[in-house]
C-alpha cells in the first residue's frame, strides 16, 4: 500500500450559463473549477479527490511539499499526511484534498466505502434543495413546486438584499405557499464576504436578532450564516437571543476554529465540509465534537460532484447527520452542472434521498474525456 505516484491535474469546464451567485454579487460564475489529485500506489491502486478550484498555488508547492511529504508513506499513515498538509495550507489553498484522495485509494484496497470505515451509520440521507441565488418571488415559487414534485422535504432559500425587508417578505410568501408541504430554510451568506461588483449590506447583531426572530413566526427550520464566520460572541448571542436553529461553519477550517464554535455555544447545526476543514481524517475529528455536544452535523456541498460524494461518505459515517446539502437551482445549476467531471451523476431518488454508494473509497469516477478537454495544467 505504498504511495508510489501522486499526480495534479486542473481543469475549467465552462457552464452553459452564468451562475449569479449570492456568495459572489455581481460576478457571475462562468466555470466549474476543479483541482483534481491522484494517488497511485503500488498494488496499482488509483484514488481521486478534487478541490473546487483551479488554483496554481497548490501547483506551486506539488515538487517542493506536497511529493516529498506523500511519495513513499503507506495509505493507512493518515495522521502523519494529514499533519503534513495542515502545515502545507500556510503556502497553497487547501492542499489537504490530497488526503482525501489517499481515503478513495484506501477504500478500494479494503474494498470499502469511507463511510463504512468511519462508522458506517447510515447508508441513505435525505437531501435539501439549496438554491444560491436571488429570484423574484415568482419564479422561486415555480422553484418549490417543482421541489415539491421531486420528492424534496427542504428548500434553501438565500436572504442577500440590502434591505432584510425584501428577504423577509420573500421567504414570507413562499411560506405561505408551501403550506406545510415542505420546510424551509434561510442561507444569509454573512460568514465571509467576496468583494464583489455589488455591494451587498453586512449583518450586525441587531440586525441578525431582528430577522431571525420574523423567521421564528415562519417556523424556518434554521438560519444559516448570520454573521461573520469569526464572530464567536456574537453568534453565541443571537443563538441565545432565539428559539430558531443557527446553523454555520461551512467554509472554517482546522480543530481550533470549531472548538471555539463549540466552546462559544455559537450553532446548532455544523455545516463541515470535508475539502474545506482540512480533509476527511480531521473532519471526522470536528463531527465527534459535534456529537459530543449533541449538535446536529449537515455538511456543506456547494462544491461540485467530487465534494458532494465526500461530504455524502462523512454523513454516512454518524447519526448526527439528519439530512445533507443538495445544490439545485434551476435552470443555471442542475445536477448535469454539478457533476459534470463524473461518469454518473449524484441524484435523489423519488422520496428525497440519495443512497450512498457501496462501491469502495468515494463510489465515483471521474470523467477524463472531459476533463481532459478542458485541463489548462498537469503536475
Amino acid at each position: 500500500m505504498k504511495i508510489v505516484d501522486i499526480k495534479l491535474q486542473l481543469a475549467e469546464i465552462p457552464l452553459d450559463i452564468p451562475y449569479p451567485s449570492t456568495w459572489n454579487p455581481g460576478n457571475p460564475e462562468t466555470k466549474l473549477f476543479i483541482s483534481l489529485v491522484e494517488v497511485i500506489t503500488d498494488d496499482g491502486i488509483h484514488g481521486y479527490a478534487a478541490a473546487c478550484d483551479s488554483s496554481q498555488l497548490l501547483a506551486g508547492i506539488w515538487e517542493s511539499h506536497i511529493r516529498p511529504l506523500v511519495i513513499g508513506r503507506d495509505l493507512t499513515e493518515i495522521e502523519a499526511i494529514s499533519t503534513g498538509l495542515v502545515n502545507a495550507s500556510q503556502y497553497a489553498y487547501r492542499p489537504w484534498i490530497v488526503e482525501i484522495a489517499c481515503w478513495d485509494a484506501l477504500g478500494k484496497y479494503c474494498k470499502l466505502p469511507i463511510y463504512k470505515m468511519l462508522g458506517g451509520a447510515q447508508d441513505r440521507i435525505l437531501a435539501y434543495a439549496s438554491t444560491g441565488s436571488l429570484k423574484t418571488v415568482e419564479e422561486r415559487l415555480e422553484d418549490m413546486e417543482r421541489f415539491i414534485s421531486e420528492g424534496f422535504k427542504i428548500m434553501k432559500v438565500r436572504a442577500h438584499h440590502n434591505d432584510p425587508k425584501t428577504d423577509l417578505e420573500i421567504i414570507g410568501k413562499i411560506v405561505e405557499k408551501a403550506a406545510g408541504r415542505i420546510d424551509i430554510a434561510v442561507d444569509a451568506n454573512q460568514a465571509w464576504f467576496f468583494t464583489g461588483k455589488k455591494s451587498v449590506a453586512k449583518w450586525d447583531l441587531k440586525r441578525a436578532i431582528r430577522v431571525a426572530r420574523e423567521l421564528e413566526e415562519m417556523d424556518i427550520l434554521w438560519l444559516e450564516e448570520p454573521m461573520h464566520q469569526f464572530d464567536y460572541e456574537g453568534l453565541a448571542e443571537l443563538r441565545m437571543s432565539t428559539s430558531l436553529n443557527i446553523a454555520g461553519g461551512e467554509i472554517n477550517s482546522h480543530l481550533h476554529q470549531f472548538r471555539d464554535f463549540i466552546k462559544y455555544g455559537c450553532y446548532d447545526i455544523y455545516q463541515t465540509d470535508p475539502t474545506f476543514c482540512g480533509g476527511i481524517h480531521i473532519a471526522r475529528k470536528i463531527v465527534g465534537m459535534i456529537e459530543a455536544e449533541n449538535k446536529l452535523f449537515s455538511p456543506h456541498t456547494w462544491t461540485h460532484g467530487m465534494g458532494l460524494a465526500v461530504s455524502l461518505q462523512m454523513a454516512g459515517s454518524t447519526s448526527a447527520c439528519p439530512f445533507i446539502e443538495y445544490c439545485y437551482d434551476p435552470p443555471y445549476w442542475e445536477y448535469t452542472t454539478r457533476d459534470q467531471m463524473l461518469k454518473e451523476p449524484i441524484k435523489v431518488d423519488p422520496d428525497g434521498y440519495i443512497t450512498i454508494s457501496q462501491e469502495p473509497g468515494l463510489g465515483i469516477e471521474p470523467d477524463f474525456e472531459r476533463l481532459d478537454k478542458y485541463t489548462i495544467l498537469r503536475k
